[in-house]
């Protein structure tokens, strides 16, 4: 066999690992728009005043999604794209700054999710990046680890630790997409690139975000002092010919996207995706409607929750 056929085979398994990678995680890749008062305080990471685009992916199929806390902070309304081109308001469950993680979620079941990488990584070992750089939805690029337990300090930034280095091109709306291994198995959050360098990405690895979680899943699960439905989610608009068919005059409603277990909720059987509309007759737009009636309550009081579920309305009598 020559040189060239020897070469040539290479490059066939090199592409063909990043084209299995690729096609693998590719499914649980989004597109995370943002609509903000301000720009964040990041200095790296300043989008246009307004709004920004970022990555991220889904890593539970009730529609939880990891990213990067820059791509999401303050933000006023944030909107995910699905790699089937399905749109979503999307909440945010929680946000670490200190390390760049969030997580958000959005109302959808059974989707497409990104498995997490279990083996450790190695210099020299190929990454392949997914995410939306400049806007441009879905790329795919490859590279190599070129060092880990990096610390990142740039002027007017907070210093990050323990981060993966990569040559991998990553630019502006690559942040919170995944890197992955040559098996497509998650290993990182592309995170931060070096404006005045050329060849060197970051990326947030995987103890980390394990890490985050964790935190983010007890403090979801602790029980709150004081009187609680036990729900948490977002603001939604509500579907024009539904308000129509219903005689409804609001607009907005707040779409439940976290149940914690053993709640008020759970024993009045509210489900995930159901859409509060009013509580005791006082309208619900968001989550502080609700919050503001329940809390006039003590525990052991009944509060009526009127919401929607499968373009019909309901009501149901809670006990707090």
């Amino acid at each position: 066999m020559s040189t060239y056929e020897r070469d040539a085979l290479a490059m066939d398994a090199y592409s063909n690992a990043v084209t299995a990678a690729a096609e693998r995680v590719g499914p649980a890749v989004v597109r995370i728009d943002i609509e903000r008062d301000m720009a964040p305080r990041y200095g790296r990471y300043a989008p246009p005043p307004g709004g920004g685009i970022g990555s991220g992916f889904i890593f539970s199929s009730d529609g939880q999604i990891l990213t990067n806390a820059h791509v999401v902070e303050k933000a006023k309304r944030i909107s995910v794209t699905l790699a089937d081109g399905r749109k979503f308001p999307a909440g945010l469950v929680g946000s670490d700054p200190e390390v760049d993680v969030a997580v958000l979620r959005i109302g959808a079941d059974h989707l497409p999710v990104a498995e997490l990488g279990r083996q450790p990584l190695r210099v020299g070992q190929l990454v392949i990046a997914v995410g939306n750089p400049y806007g441009l939805n879905w790329t795919v690029t490859a590279g190599v680890v070129s060092a880990l337990g990096r610390t990142l300090d740039v002027p007017g930034s907070k210093k990050m630790i323990n981060l993966i280095q990569t040559d991998t091109s990553i630019n502006p709306g690559n942040s919170g997409g995944p890197l992955v291994d040559s098996a497509g198995r998650v290993v990182g959050i592309t995170t931060a690139m070096l404006p005045m360098a050329q060849g060197l990405g970051f990326s947030v690895p995987l103890d980390t975000m394990k890490a985050v979680l964790a935190r983010l899943t007890q403090k979801r699960n602790a029980v709150p002092a004081g009187v609680s439905l036990g729900v948490g989610g977002m603001r939604v608009s509500l579907d024009e010919s539904l308000r129509r068919s219903l005689g409804l005059k609001q607009q907005l409603g707040m779409e439940i996207l976290e149940i914690r277990p053993g709640s008020a909720a759970v024993q009045a059987e509210l489900k995930r995706q159901d859409i509060i509309i009013a509580a005791d007759g006082e309208a619900v737009t968001e989550p502080r409607d609700l919050q503001r009636v329940v809390r006039s309550h003590s525990i052991g009081e009944k509060v009526i929750i009127t919401f929607l579920r499968g373009g019909k309305q309901r009501k149901v009598t809670v006990v707090l």
